[in-house]
């Protein structure tokens, strides 16, 4: 069982009895408590005093309390997860709750025997065109094995991602300084609203085609499309059905070298189309592009007519 599914976990059951998704804070808690930190220091890394932590880990416990029917605190959540077993019976959540009243002794968990990867999960649940509730594919991520610092930027992509009107966000930086590593320790440790996350390496396929075939393909299977006009009104339409982030890796190698930052080569040229669609046409999706360079469409738009972002690295110190 490792933190990303603790925090899944506790997200489910958050949002089943409050309607609401786990805010940074508690995930601090939850991941803190997991690790056995203490309250104090749990305070320090995410930039809260200790008693804002203990206030925010009390109204925790009591929230999941209610949702599981026996009580929780900072001294049991780690082994009454245990109990649960819950790598080998997964927890369905239904939030039965309507009009926002929420009552403390509806108790929306059950436990099921069988178990299926989330991969698998999803591909076998596809019927009619429709998706299972969540899709993660990572498989084009770098592996991350040691991560320091970057706790503000972490914060900021968590605040953007957090407003549903985010389309286009950037991730720039030079060659080495941990772009890729950011995003994916971002995915690793946070529970987002989001329906399907999906991660291409443009060094693998540069291709828009290529890209939005393979997306399609996985969570469409029946899918048959044959040109780039059909590829991206399918893409907006699943855009549209569901809540994805669409993560582009490297997008520096598409661009033209040795010249003005940002300019597509001639074979990469309906990116541009891709890029406005997203950022113009009225969705529930966000891409995140990794890059050298900022592409031309995040320094023309009108930000507060088409809401994108850009997050800069530079060193440590």
């Amino acid at each position: 069982m490792n933190i990303t599914e603790i925090l899944q976990f506790a997200d489910r059951l958050v949002f089943s009895h409050t309607g609401k998704h786990l805010d940074h804070v508690q995930e601090a808690v939850v991941k803190g408590v997991w690790e056995g930190q203490t309250y104090a220091e749990i305070g320090e890394e995410c930039h809260r005093s200790e008693a804002r932590v203990r206030d925010v880990g009390y109204k925790l416990w009591k929230n999941l309390s209610e949702s599981l029917g026996e009580d929780i605190n900072k001294s049991n959540f780690c082994p009454t997860l245990e109990r649960l077993k819950l790598t080998s019976s997964p927890i369905f959540i239904e939030n039965n709750h309507q009009n926002n009243n929420h009552q403390s002794n509806n108790h929306n968990v059950n436990f099921c025997s069988s178990y299926q990867s989330p991969d698998n999960a999803a591909k076998s649940q596809i019927d009619n065109q429709s998706l299972s509730s969540s899709y993660h594919n990572l498989k084009q991520s770098p592996k991350i094995t040691k991560f320091y610092g970057r706790t503000t930027e972490l914060s900021t992509l968590y605040q953007w991602l957090e407003n549903p009107n985010t389309r286009l966000i950037s991730v720039l930086g030079i060659t080495g300084i941990g772009k890729s590593s950011l995003v994916k320790h971002f995915i690793n440790t946070h529970t987002l609203p989001i329906d399907v996350i999906i991660w291409k390496n443009l060094k693998l396929s540069p291709s828009l085609d290529s890209i939005l075939t393979q997306i399609l393909t996985e969570l469409y299977p029946d899918n048959q499309i044959s040109n780039t006009q059909g590829l991206l009104n399918q893409a907006l339409e699943l855009f549209t059905q569901k809540s994805c982030l669409i993560i582009l890796d490297n997008l520096q190698d598409i661009f033209m070298p040795q010249q003005l930052a940002g300019h597509y080569q001639p074979e990469y040229q309906n990116y541009q189309t891709f890029f406005q669609m997203i950022t113009e046409i009225e969705h529930q999706s966000c891409i995140m592009l990794i890059s050298q360079e900022k592409c031309q469409e995040m320094i023309s738009l009108e930000p507060e007519l088409y809401p994108s972002h850009c997050l800069e690295l530079f060193g440590l110190g």
